[in-house]
């Protein structure tokens, strides 16, 4: 990456400043007469308070309570994300009902799925269907699954498609991440605290409040580091195919080290203009991203297949518990044309930076918003995924840089209507390179280097986008919404072969160079109605539309087959409807949210992997529908004073129509592998009528808080609750072997307080049930998935992502 979207980014911001001097001029003359009453306040504190239902959210870029606002949507605080140690977005998924989200190896190294709908991360070459926008900042790419979450105000999960007011058009949803802002009155925190399970020690703190009368600022961090929490059965020496040694990465698995620190500056210029500049960054190093794998053996098979005629190792298993065998590639190996091998220790280095500038300007009844934002991240690794037997290895590099600037315009009439409307760019620069050594030949004395394939590969994007909506107040209590967003998108994509071990010359040439230019319009519009019979009761329906532009798998396997048109998926669509009811009733004691929804997506973006051909394939599935009820309940019990209850629960009824896709590996005629035959094989199955992966159909959880004070100085607080999901397939070939069962989970905290939280003590418990809970899984290379498409298969054993085992966490908080 060179520098130049660094710089066009730091002239961007310094133009708006300037630009934001001008407004400060205009600002200044009209506040002699006196501010407009209805300022914009997209960039002031959403407060969350303890009264039941007097949660502030922006899902439609305009402060309301969550009770008014028509949409899906799944607010969580700071209060409740601390309560658990909500630290990563991950950890969200046992918080919100049918979101499954984790860690993964290859492509986008993230899997993130709500209502049955997402990307899983084979191919980099794709967007997200779920989505992050953090503190204004759109992204896209998946990678902010490994970001840190300290200081936060709140967490706002959007459902289904979001055309309107987050910057780029999404189709499965958005999850939206607040940090808080600087503060009028000094105050400062600092926290500690240790997990048992994983040994992880951590620290962040914050300091915020006025430098002048106009000026305020933050800043906050965090950090923390991790022996990990999974079992290494590897030998500390193992010697590999050709008798050179492998060497265990350490005794456990999962253990990370991180550090990140984010300032926030809030300038009120004047009385109309408001800047606010956040700014922050983050460095992440771990055991990689197949840290926390583990091997599913194929077919029912207790012990692992033996790939290429390899026998297994004796410290490796074929079960979800907590074990497995990691060691590192032979130095030898590492050390002779293997980019970013390092010394062969598994391994991955993130680091990230980004920058927003958010201006608000109010000009007579219209309030005028900017944001101006960078982002950045850079990840080196290297992974194994087939234990310390077989060097199934690959190494990566992803490096993205994206400036983006959004304008919106929003009036505040006293009359009946009202318009927002806008303007969004984003341009995008992405590096993915990756070496591979999946099968242990000699070293080639021309090329230098054991690898058996190697690749460069990236993309240039630009999207633009105009958008608008008009809100008309039919009667006092009837509201009718209706806008649109047009997108254009163009990205220029390519790969190229380079040469690797001339044992492989045939299979992965060198010097194979594919290009792409994609480009795609879109016009997603959007209407709701919103009836309120009474101040705290909302009922809404609405239809909506979203988009997510396709392009080009830059993860494909370059063999003498590839070509341009085998890369290209197309764009995917979402078109549905979904209605609400929203209310709060018996004295404000509890509150009640109800959503049915019903959605079809079509040309959906499907990926998959072939561990013969080694190869990422990304595909469009005919048409997926996604229809469910979701709701939860609130309840502060007057009657107990300081107990609160809470409940929240999802069922989807997900299914593909109209889809033939690939065969999972070693699936035979018998088991469906029927249609496409190439060569004398079946190559593709029928997936119309059957569930998607990662779409349980039903999850929930039920839980509680008690808060008594002790004595003058002293709170208690107890806080429990219990989360179930239902069974789900966790492959995207629909392996008849890869399904994760029902699960349950336990979370409880327990914490005393003095005065005004000065200080609190708290023992915190995170999935106490020890559930180990896979999110995805891949076939292993060559282990297996032989006979596809025939009447004799072999099914391949896969690699599975298992979430974090039980931990227990003592945490001291302490303000100033």
């Amino acid at each position: 990456m060179t520098g130049k979207g660094y710089r066009a980014g730091l002239m961007a911001a310094c133009a708006t400043i300037a630009f934001g001097a001008e407004w400060a001029l205009a600002a200044q003359a009209m506040a002699k007469e006196g501010p407009a009453p209805d300022a914009v306040a997209a960039s002031q504190p959403a407060p969350t308070v303890t009264e039941v239902g007097e949660i502030i959210v922006t899902a439609r870029r305009r402060d309301e309570r969550l009770i008014d606002a028509p949409v899906a949507i799944s607010a969580l605080g700071g209060k409740a994300l601390a309560t658990y140690s909500v630290t990563k977005v991950s950890d969200l998924a046992t918080m919100v009902p049918s979101l499954i989200a984790g860690k993964a190896a290859s492509g986008s190294s993230a899997s993130i799925f709500l209502r049955g709908v997402g990307s899983t991360a084979l191919s980099a070459g794709f967007d997200q269907s779920v989505s992050f926008v953090m503190d204004g900042l759109p992204m896209s790419r998946g990678r902010e699954l490994s970001l840190p979450q300290y200081d936060v105000q709140r967490v706002e999960v959007l459902k289904g498609p979001q055309a309107l007011f987050y910057g780029k058009n999404t189709t499965g949803g958005l999850i939206s991440i607040v940090s808080n802002d600087a503060t009028k009155t000094p105050e400062a925190g600092i926290k500690a605290g240790y997990g048992f399970k994983a040994k992880d020690r951590y620290v962040e703190g914050y300091v915020s409040g006025p430098l002048t009368d106009t000026l305020r600022a933050r800043l906050a961090g965090r950090y923390s580091k991790s022996d990990g929490a999974f079992t290494n059965s590897a030998a500390q020496t193992y010697l590999d195919p050709l008798g050179m040694q492998r060497h265990r990465n350490s005794d456990k698995r999962g253990g990370q080290e991180v550090y990140s620190v984010r300032g926030t500056v809030d300038w009120d210029a004047s009385e109309n203009l408001t800047f606010q500049f956040k700014a922050g960054l983050t460095s992440l190093k771990d055991g990689g991203p197949t840290d926390t794998l583990e091997r599913i053996c194929g077919g029912g098979r207790t012990t692992p297949f033996a790939a290429n005629g390899v026998p297994p190792s004796p410290n490796a298993d074929c079960a979800i518990n907590g074990v497995a065998d990691s060691s590192t590639l032979p130095a030898q190996v590492a050390a002779a044309n293997y980019r970013y091998a390092r010394d062969g220790k598994m391994y991955a280095d993130f680091a990230s930076q980004f920058a927003a500038l958010t201006s608000n300007l109010t000009l007579g009844k219209f309030g005028i918003t900017s944001i101006t934002s960078y982002y950045h991240f850079k990840q080196t690794d290297l992974n194994n995924v087939s234990g310390e037997a077989y060097p199934a290895s690959f190494s990566q590099l992803a490096d993205f840089e994206q400036f983006a600037e959004e304008v919106r315009v929003q009036s505040k009439f006293e009359g009946p209507f009202n318009v927002l409307f806008g303007a969004f760019y984003a341009k995008g620069d992405f590096d993915f390179n990756t070496d591979a050594y999946i099968f242990p030949v000699p070293l080639d004395p021309n090329t230098g280097t054991y690898t058996t394939f190697k690749r460069n590969n990236g993309f240039n994007s630009k999207s633009f986008s105009v958008f608008g909506e008009g809100t008309l107040n039919l009667a006092s209590k009837i509201e009718l919404s209706a806008g649109a967003r047009w997108s254009h998108e163009a990205r220029d994509s390519y790969q190229y072969s380079l040469p690797a071990n001339a044992a492989f010359a045939a299979v992965f040439p060198g010097n194979i160079r594919l290009a792409d230019k994609f480009k795609d319009d879109n016009l997603s519009p959007q209407v709701s109605l919103r009836y309120k019979p009474e101040t705290d009761t909302t009922i809404y329906a609405a239809y909506k539309q979203g988009f997510k532009s396709g392009g080009f798998n830059i993860s494909q396997a370059l063999t003498p087959a590839a070509s341009v048109a085998a890369g290209r998926f197309g764009s995917e669509t979402a078109e549905g409807e979904e209605i609400g009811l929203r209310t709060i009733r018996f004295h404000h004691d509890v509150q009640v949210n109800i959503t049915a929804f019903d959605y079809l997506y079509k040309n959906l973006q499907v990926q998959t992997f072939d561990p013969q051909s080694v190869s990422l394939i990304a595909a469009n599935a005919g048409r997926l529908r996604t229809r469910g009820v979701e709701g939860d309940v609130n309840w502060r019990v007057s009657a107990v004073p300081g107990l609160s209850l809470r409940a929240a629960a999802a069922y989807d009824d997900v299914k593909y129509e109209d889809y033939v896709g690939q065969c999972y590996s070693g699936q035979t005629i018998a088991q469906g592998c029927n249609q496409q035959m190439v060569g004398g094989a079946y190559t593709a199955q029928n997936y119309d009528g059957r569930t998607p992966p990662k779409a349980p159909k039903f999850a929930g959880r039920v839980g509680g808080s008690y808060e008594r004070e002790l004595n003058e100085r002293m709170t208690l607080r107890l806080s429990g609750d219990v989360s179930r999901t239902s069974r789900y397939n966790f492959t995207d070939t629909l392996r008849p072997d890869g399904w994760q069962s029902a699960f349950t989970k336990v979370d409880a905290s327990v914490s005393v307080s003095g005065p005004d939280d000065r200080w609190t003590l708290a023992l915190i418990g995170k999935n106490l049930t020890n559930a180990l809970v896979v999110t995805s899984a891949n076939d292993i290379p060559f282990a297996g998935g032989t006979g596809t498409g025939t009447n004799t298969g072999v099914l391949a054993d896969m690699s599975a992502f298992v979430e974090n085992p039980r931990e227990i966490i003592l945490e001291l908080s302490l303000k100033f």
